[in-house]
């Protein structure tokens, strides 16, 4: 009796149940409550069923009229009951930051404030999680499904549950901006249930891996394994693996289409010793644009970095010395997404070389015993220095370190084409890279010059010294002073021609120094000083040729 007194209490509901029941397929399309299939097991019946699984356990005739059942009390082993997720008891779950990378930050509910996020954070149902540029987070569900958010992503957290303890687990997402990569229900166990929602789209599945991503209103989907439903107001697909589709507003998802194949990358740079990192671009047919991503393990559980771009080669400024992997693909002309290649590279690149100074690359030096200078680096403790002979440095004229920023050569260089370089070294003994190698020339002169011989002509303005022509690369530099020691000049001049030109000094005594400059590297080599005496009066008007006066 009380059985029939259920059934005629709520009629209305068993045949509503039953309709919903029977139109599973088109329920779990559209954004709907999904359905659990529970398979019978030995000893089962639907009292004992709705005893375990249903909020009401007395509920249980409206799952023997949906799914038809004759007897309630002998239940074939095997047999697949679909039951309504609104008639079992919910367990609210969460979401959890794995790992993060960069800024990331969530809030519990729209209109909350943002706070700063972190590798453990748990995100409840309704929450959001956004990276901002140059970040990453990697979200696991409560099936084990794993979303890595990309740079500048958002992702709202519209649903998430667990029913029937634990047997069945629904998550709604809703991608509103950026792109994820999701690794859906891993453990491929059955009654996993994820729906991501775009301004555009909906995208079903259960276990398989793929990219979604939201650029404006436009919804680009890429299956990578598995197959993904893609669902718009205007109709839907299947996406096999190797495929993708577009979904634009108000319109259906545009057929798939096969994805590009992943780039021949044996070709790119393994080392990098200075920054910024580049990595020429491969060719590839169709490829209109590049996403690169480098991570430091092959999971990319955790994204460092990501560039994207249509020129030559991908740039990425800086990262700490260490092994890392790029994660590189090509983007169609629809901007869809092609498949993955790997290439491992290290970084090393730390310390920073100093910028070397003096001699500069072509320089010519005249002195067989040279300053060689540099640029120091913030954070170095000393450098080490580095002259040979040959380009590759297998035979090392001097291999020397320095605490400042010169280094002076302590026996004379051989005459010819030489090359030199310095690395920094900071203060637990790490040494970096070498700077770039510089090429230098030592040819032996600025000799001090000799002006006893030379003439100085005294006229109404002006003094001038006659001089033979220098040799090539080099200069005359003449200063004229009261004083010894050149101090406190009174006038200085250059000459290429060995015409040296001055203004007339006052009677008295004058020193003149003369030297030679390498005008290429601004190299002076020694002064030859002597001392002048200029008569007064008018007697330069005789123009009289005054020999110099040795000291």
């Amino acid at each position: 009796m009380k059985a029939l007194g259920w059934r005629q209490l709520f009629p209305g509901l068993l045949a509503a149940l039953s309709l919903f029941v029977g139109s599973a397929v088109a329920a779990e399309s559209r954004d709907q409550a999904p359905l659990w299939r529970y398979t019978v097991r030995p000893g089962d019946t639907l009292i004992n069923i709705g005893a375990r699984y249903l909020v009401d356990p007395r509920q249980w005739p409206a799952v023997q009229q949906a799914n038809q059942v004759a007897d309630p009390y002998r239940l074939l082993p095997g047999t697949v009951l679909r039951i309504p997720a609104a008639m079992l008891r919910r367990s609210p779950a969460v979401a959890t930051i794995e790992t993060s990378s960069g800024q990331v930050r969530w809030r519990a509910a729209a209109g909350r404030e943002w706070q700063e996020a972190a590798t453990g954070q748990v995100l409840p149902a309704g929450s959001s999680v956004e990276t901002l540029a140059d970040s990453s987070a990697l979200l696991r569900l409560a099936d084990g499904s794993r979303i890595l958010l990309s740079a500048s992503s958002q992702f709202v957290l519209d649903a998430l549950g667990t029913y029937a303890g634990g047997l069945m687990v629904d998550s709604r997402l809703r991608l509103q901006s950026g792109q994820g990569e999701i690794r859906a229900n891993p453990a491929r166990a059955p009654n996993r249930n994820l729906r991501i929602q775009t301004p555009s789209a909906q995208v079903v599945v259960r276990g398989t891996h793929f990219r979604v991503g939201v650029d404006g209103e436009t919804t680009r989907e890429e299956t990578l394994a598995g197959v993904v439903g893609v669902n718009s107001g205007r109709g839907s697909v299947r996406v096999a693996p190797g495929r993708g589709t577009i979904v634009r507003p108000g319109e259906a998802p545009l057929p798939p289409v096969r994805l590009l194949p992943a780039p021949v990358v044996a070709g790119l740079p393994a080392r990098f010793e200075h920054l910024p990192l580049r990595f020429p671009l491969p060719r590839l047919a169709g490829a209109q644009a590049w996403l690169g991503e480098i991570a430091s393990d092959a999971s990319f559980d955790s994204l460092l970095l990501s560039r994207s771009g249509s020129g030559p080669a991908l740039s990425f400024a800086d990262l700490p010395n260490g092994t890392y992997l790029l994660r590189l693909r090509a983007i169609d002309a629809r901007g869809l997404q092609g498949l993955d290649s790997l290439h491992r590279f290290d970084v090393f690149a730390r310390p920073f070389p100093p910028v070397l100074n003096r001699p500069g690359d072509g320089a010519t030096i005249r002195g067989a015993r040279p300053t060689f200078s540099w640029t120091e680096v913030l954070g170095s403790a000393r450098y080490r220095v580095q002259v040979a002979a040959q380009a590759d440095f297998t035979t090392l004229l001097h291999d020397a370190g320095s605490e400042r920023g010169s280094w002076e050569t302590p026996a004379d260089l051989p005459v010819g084409s030489l090359y030199w370089r310095a690395a920094s070294i900071d203060a637990s003994g790490q040494q970096g890279p070498w700077s770039a190698a510089v090429a230098f020339t030592y040819t032996p002169g600025l000799v001090e010059v000799d002006v006893g011989r030379a003439a100085v002509e005294l006229q109404p303005e002006s003094l001038r010294l006659n001089l033979p022509p220098p040799p090539d690369g080099l200069a005359y530099e003449a200063i004229l002073s009261a004083a010894a020691d050149l101090g406190s000049p009174l006038a200085e001049a250059q000459s290429d021609d060995g015409r040296l030109d001055l203004p007339r000094p006052d009677a008295g005594t004058w020193y003149l120094g003369v030297r030679l400059v390498d005008r290429r590297e601004n190299m002076p080599g020694p002064l030859a000083i002597r001392k002048l005496e200029v008569p007064p009066g008018r007697l330069w008007l005789l123009l009289l040729l005054l020999p110099l006066l040795a000291l």
